[in-house]
């Protein structure tokens, strides 16, 4: 497979500490004419979750032998393996803990990372993203094949994610992101809702789905389908999470009629 040059970041680091700058400096060190791309460095610590879902809506953007790695590794320094994901013409690399899950089906190999060779000399225990991803990203965006990086494994850790319980013209969802602009996403996919649907949160009820954020007037509680294609709940202008005081795996109910 030919390689864009293209790796992209995705961790947990934040951009208050040099984290993400040295995993940077790792993979110039090797691949100068890296082109490095930050997803995000936002993802809050540890969770996997959020992870999975930039990934979800993110990697398919990029141009095929991209490089995308992926940093949120509660378990470093443990038993927990280290992977690479090769799938449609694009690679993941990152901490086996269900990080890709939605990447690794019939048409993905995994590769667990056990050549040292491509890795930094002295590996810590506590940063693998700089030791062992980082330089090893750098060598598959330069043209290394996944083959001389490790060896096929099919045990790949996979989450177990809630799906939307279909009950008749009632779903039942939970949300599964919420966005910096306070839009609360949720597990309902746009194929699973309807025009006139009416959706219910935390005590508030929704009628229909809109077309835009602005839609309404400001402070009019709306859904919509975003641009993920996921059912959102959103505040006209303004924070719908915080104001509703909604997180992460707060259950949504969806009427269609």
């Amino acid at each position: 497979m030919n390689r864009s040059g293209i790796i992209t970041l995705t961790t947990d680091f934040g951009l208050n500490d040099a984290y993400a700058g040295v995993v940077k400096g790792v993979i110039l060190g090797i691949f100068p004419k890296a082109r490095l791309v930050d997803i995000t460095h936002n993802i809050a610590p540890q969770n996997i979750i959020e992870a999975c879902y930039i990934l979800l809506t993110s990697v398919s953007f990029f141009p095929p032998g991209t490089v995308h790695l992926a940093v949120v590794d509660p378990g470093v320094g443990t038993s927990r393996r280290p992977i690479l994901v090769s799938r449609q013409e694009q690679f993941l690399l990152g901490p086996d803990n269900g990080l890709f899950s939605d990447f690794i089906d019939e048409s993905a190999k995994v590769y667990v990372l056990n050549r040292p060779g491509f890795f930094l000399k002295n590996v810590s225990q506590t940063f693998h993203a700089r030791d062992i991803f980082a330089p090893v990203a750098a060598h598959l965006a330069r043209g290394a094949e996944p083959s001389q990086l490790g060896e096929l494994i099919t045990d790949a850790v996979r989450l177990k994610r809630p799906e939307p319980v279909i009950e008749n013209n009632r779903i039942l969802g939970t949300v599964i992101y919420i966005d910096r602009f306070g839009n609360i996403i949720t597990n309902i996919r746009v194929g699973q809702v309807s025009e006139n649907a009416v959706v219910r949160i935390l005590g508030k009820e929704i009628q229909g789905i809109s077309q835009s954020y602005n839609q309404h007037q400001p402070g009019t509680l709306l859904a919509i389908i975003g641009s993920a294609g996921f059912l959102e709940i959103a505040l006209a202008c303004d924070n719908a999470a915080l104001r509703l005081k909604a997180g992460v795996g707060q259950p949504v109910e969806v009427r269609n009629p």
